[in-house]
């Protein structure tokens, strides 16, 4: 029950440290407000916003995609991303690349290549996955071969609409980088004019974004919007090492898309505070699609095209492998229009518990985006109504099962395999068995491992 009321006190504090820092800098914001509302004025809906070099963007991915297929790196075994060595010989060969010497920082360092990999797992390009050997790589999905059929303007909008509507900012950046300083820098572009120097303001909410926000920057200048100069000297996190960010016309203009038409699609929770507190007046088209905002950013109607849904039958026998550690596990087949509720079950059943707890599954762990019970009166997708197929889960595509959210149980769920061929169970079939089932109460997973 705990981890209820942390998320929940979690968005109210969000709530009362965005208001009360606001309610301070009424001057600040009236002056951003009135700014980001006047370049409205620019007819972003009937003129398309003129095209900029992408060119690095898009080769600086496909130079990405190219290393993974020719190296199939290892993820590492903790945080399961690109390790040192890889992440230095993958920089050398990039236009976004970090200035370094030798192989001596983890990815989160090297800020294009933390955002193209978190790009391709957002995207479903790629999937972790453990190889024959149990070792955890990126494994590519039919959703690679549609990308690469794109042409390089359908290819960008890509990009930038997947990392606009599904990066995530929340868990990327934490909770001392708010909504409003995020929205306060791309008011501050979309404002600016061709030449403008955009520098840090001491009294302004933003001010963290120079320092440890510091990686919003590289992604804007990742995009084409504009031009970073860096200080070089930071011993910690919390120094600066942006000096300033020059805007291009490019990125002047999607800034202003971003903050109006764009907005309601972007990828953070706390959207609906921002827009509440600012009087911020939204037109929604609930029959238009993201894409149909994102390929307006380019002229003469060049981008038609965005990456097709998976292929993949959604239909047939699923076998889920549900693992509490490399000696403890079960196999379990469910049909395809089973719920996460009954493969929560199935589990309760297959390790002997008492099934007397709240859960959730997490897809590739990520706990701010889950499948709950509805026990839990969280909103979002529903455990006993959300069925397997909905979820367009590939081979090898893992999940969380997090069982009592007190002792915290934690079962590693991987999609083991997808039957066509054999009849769908009517009920979920526990198979195969390995090692014994621990104590419910015996103080959780942390003990038992």
């Amino acid at each position: 029950m705990n981890m209820y009321i942390e998320e929940d006190f979690g968005k109210y504090e969000i709530k009362q440290i965005l208001c009360a820092f606001l309610e301070k800098m009424e001057a600040v914001k009236f002056n951003l407000i009135n700014k980001i509302q006047s370049q409205k004025n620019i007819k972003t809906e009937d003129e398309s916003i003129k095209m900029s070099n992408i060119n690095s963007a898009i080769n600086d991915f496909e130079k990405f995609i190219e290393f993974i297929e020719n190296e199939k790196p290892i993820l590492s075994a903790t945080q399961e991303v690109l390790g040192r060595k890889d992440c230095y010989n993958l920089n050398m060969i990039l236009e976004n690349k970090k200035d370094v010497i030798n192989p001596s920082y983890n990815q989160d360092k090297y800020f294009a290549i933390d955002l193209m990999f978190s790009l391709v797992l957002a995207s479903k390009l790629y999937i972790k996955a453990n190889d024959e050997k149990g070792k955890v790589r990126l494994f590519k999905t039919d959703k690679l071969e549609s990308f690469q059929n794109l042409n390089e303007d359908e290819k960008y909008v890509f990009l930038l609409q997947t990392y606009w509507t599904k990066y995530d900012f929340e868990t990327k950046f934490d909770r001392t980088h708010n909504i409003a300083a995020f929205y306060n820098i791309l008011a501050e572009i979309a404002s600016a004019k061709q030449g403008d120097i955009i520098l840090k303001d001491e009294m302004d909410i933003s001010n963290v974004m120079y320092s440890t926000g510091a990686a919003f920057f590289h992604h804007l200048k990742f995009f084409s919007f504009g031009e970073l100069e860096l200080i070089n000297g930071a011993k910690t996190r919390y120094e600066d090492t942006i000096k300033s960010f020059s805007p291009n016309e490019f990125g002047i203009k999607i800034s202003i898309l971003l903050l109006t038409k764009a907005i309601q699609y972007w990828s953070r929770e706390d959207v609906p505070v921002l827009l509440e507190y600012y009087n911020l007046k939204v037109t929604t088209n609930k029959s238009e699609k993201a894409f149909d905002v994102f390929k307006t950013i380019f002229k003469e109607n060049t981008v038609k095209n965005t990456v097709e849904e998976s292929k993949i039958n959604k239909g047939g026998t699923y076998t889920f492998k549900v693992s509490l550690s490399k000696t403890v596990w079960r196999k379990i087949n469910l049909a395809y229009k089973h719920t996460f509720g009954d493969l929560h079950n199935a589990i309760q059943e297959a390790f002997e518990f008492d099934n007397d707890h709240l859960y959730a599954f997490f897809i590739g762990g990520n706990r701010r985006k889950g499948i709950y019970c509805k026990y839990a009166e969280y909103e979002g997708s529903v455990a006993e109504t959300t069925t397997i197929a909905s979820l367009n889960l590939y081979k090898g595509e893992r999940l969380l099962y997090l069982f009592d959210f007190g002792d915290e149980w934690k079962f590693n769920v991987e999609l083991a395999k997808i039957n066509e061929e054999v009849p769908v169970p009517l009920k979920p079939m526990i198979i195969e068995s390995k090692g014994k089932s621990p104590h419910q109460y015996s103080g959780g997973w942390g003990l038992y491992e």
